[in-house]
């Protein structure tokens, strides 16, 4: 065989050996690098869609499995998957043969042809560096997506607690204002009847505007959580889907540092992929070291007819010199990249440490603070109103310091939800600090102290009956000092007795 046949046939060899990778090569990767970490696996890209919404109220399982089946940047991670492919693909291939045609002829005489085809030798030699180095990008780029996919499923899983704590919240002061407005009400009826000061009235109606003002913010929060939830499921904030009515009660037990820090150095996505970037610059240091002296070289054949009918043919070598060039700008830049990189895994690997280990002391602070406002502040709150209302009861104690005190027990209350949606913002915060699922993943949390329990302490029942202004519920403010509604002058002698003012109030202030 001809040296020209033996090249033809060596570049058909080269390029028929080069195949391409399975459909889902890359794709089935990243989608099991998610799951194992979160238990829920994107779709494959061309399955990606927007996903029908369950029945029942929305979870966070929910979100974060709607998140991770249509969500943009879904189609994003994917989309680098799909680069690394490519730039494996062109890897694996040799450059396509070059072919040069030359026709020469004397003026008048016959014309001599010349026809060459070509294969770049430096294609050939370097093929199996160039796959290997592809095929690291590629597994770079699956750990990479992987990570985002896993920041996306947290972020949607945040989304979630911050609207379930808000519309919670939003309930909550959305009840409380309909007791003050209940409470306001019967004030109202009372000052009409002459059995209470302009200022026990004024007292009742701040309180009430003050319930108002807060529910209204609080519904508005509850609406602007609901939709930044929306946009990670893929749905209107306005269509009629549901959430869960309350968060759960924060888990017992703590976790240790030095373990949940040596889970995310073992376990992070991102950090995986940085030390593949780091390792692929390294190969590509050696490769570039390795071949320094390998300029361009092609090999080929050419064929020559002569103008006088004589032909000829043979193969040709053409070969780069190093004379002036050894490839020391090459080697500069492939050792800069590897310190670049090292440095970047340095940098990553130190924020992922502190990263895990803020994110703990968060966690584990959330839990201490909903647990201190479960067990102490809030049951401490609750003996306070029903102490003061005693208080009031006996006439020992003006109206002013029962509405301050239940604004505490409120404030208190919205505190204790506020710290228990933090509580689980920051477990979302460190599953994806450690890059995995927790240990106690799995575990059935408690219900938080129920709304509807807070507002059936007494003093602040909105269902009492208001009726009659002479009627004196538990959530009447007034009630065991206010005097009758009959008019002064038919009043019976105990009703009389108890028209002496209040030492807390103004005595000499007359409607």
């Amino acid at each position: 065989m001809s040296i020209t046949k033996l090249a033809l046939a060596l570049a058909t060899a080269m390029t028929l050996t080069a195949c391409s990778l399975p459909r889902e090569r890359g794709y089935a990767e990243t989608r099991e690098l998610v799951r194992s970490a979160s238990g829920i696996a994107p779709p494959a890209p061309r399955l990606l869609a927007p996903a029908p919404l369950p029945d029942r109220p929305v979870t966070a399982a929910d979100a974060t499995r709607l998140a991770l089946l249509h969500h943009p940047r879904v189609r994003e991670a994917f989309a680098s998957i799909g680069a690394a492919r490519a730039d494996w693909e062109d890897a694996a291939r040799v450059g396509n043969p070059s072919f040069s045609f030359l026709s020469l002829a004397p003026s008048g005489g016959a014309s001599a042809i010349t026809r060459a085809l070509t294969l770049s030798l430096s294609d050939i030699v370097l093929l199996p560096a160039r796959k290997r180095l592809a095929q690291g990008e590629l597994e770079r780029a699956q750990s990479a997506a992987a990570a985002e996919l896993l920041a996306l499923a947290q972020a949607a899983e945040s989304a979630w607690y911050e609207a379930v704590g808000a519309a919670q919240i939003a309930a909550m002061r959305a009840l409380v204002a309909e007791a003050a407005n209940a409470s306001e009400t019967l004030a109202q009826r009372f000052f009409d009847a002459g059995n209470i000061s302009r200022l026990e009235l004024e007292l009742e109606r701040a309180a009430a505007a003050q319930a108002r003002i807060d529910a209204i913010d609080a519904e508005a929060h509850a609406v602007q959580a609901r939709a930044t939830l929306a946009n990670f499921i893929g749905q209107r904030s306005s269509a009629d889907w549901q959430l869960a009515r309350e968060l759960p009660a924060p888990l017992p037990g703590e976790f240790q540092a030095d373990a949940m820090v040596t889970q995310a150095l073992d376990e992070r996505l991102d950090l995986r992929a940085a030390r593949q970037a780091l390792a692929a610059a390294e190969d590509a240091l050696g490769a570039t070291q390795r071949w320094r002296w390998l300029g361009a070289a092609e090999i080929g054949g050419e064929r020559e007819r002569e103008a006088g009918g004589e032909r000829l043919r043979g193969p040709s070598l053409a070969v780069e010199l190093p004379l002036f060039g050894q490839g020391q700008g090459a080697i500069e830049r492939a050792r800069s990249e590897r310190h670049a990189k090292r440095a970047a895994l340095d940098a990553l690997a130190l924020e992922v440490h502190n990263e895990a280990a803020t994110a703990i002391d968060g966690l584990n602070a959330a839990r201490a603070i909903a647990e201190r406002y479960a067990q102490e502040l809030v049951p401490r709150r609750e003996a306070i109103v029903a102490r003061t209302q005693e208080r009031v009861n006996f006439m020992l104690a003006g109206v002013f310091e029962l509405l301050l005190a239940r604004q505490h027990q409120f404030d208190a209350y919205q505190s204790y939800l506020e710290a228990v949606r933090d509580y689980w913002i920051a477990r979302a915060a460190l599953r994806k600090a450690v890059g995995g699922r927790l240990p106690d993943d799995g575990a059935v949390p408690k219900a938080t102290i129920g709304v509807d329990a807070l507002l059936s302490k007494p003093g602040v029942d909105p269902h009492a009956d208001h009726d009659s202004p002479t009627h004196a519920p538990e959530t009447d403010p007034h009630a065991g000092h206010r005097r009758s509604a009959t008019p002064p002058e038919t009043d019976p002698p105990s009703a009389r007795r108890e028209r002496q003012p209040d030492s807390n109030l103004d005595a000499g202030e007359m409607p």
